[in-house]
């Protein structure tokens, strides 16, 4: 059975399922996880900044390069809840 997941081919194909608490609690942390990175963009939007730096004392500006992972964060699990919708509405080629 061919499949769009990349760890199958390596893991082989798990025969158990895993209970609906579990996944609606990793959905719950996700949506945090998103939540948290919108955040944070905004912050930065508005203004604020991150300095990398060591003891307190700023060596150089590392605004951009956390915007751009919170971005990445945000696109990446508003991905993986749309497919867990498609999954519970049944349209998710997943095989």
């Amino acid at each position: 059975m061919a499949s769009a997941l990349p760890y199958r081919g390596v893991m082989g194909d798990l025969d158990r399922l895993v209970p609906s608490g579990i996944i609606e609690q990793w959905v719950y942390h996700l949506r945090r996880q998103r939540s948290r990175a919108s955040d944070a963009i905004w912050l930065i939007d508005q203004g604020f900044t991150l300095h990398d730096g060591q003891d307190g004392i700023p060596s150089h500006d590392a605004t951009a390069r956390w915007r751009a992972e919170q971005e990445t964060v945000v696109e990446e699990v508003t991905a993986l809840l749309a497919l867990y919708d498609k999954i519970n509405l049944g349209k998710a080629d997943i095989a």
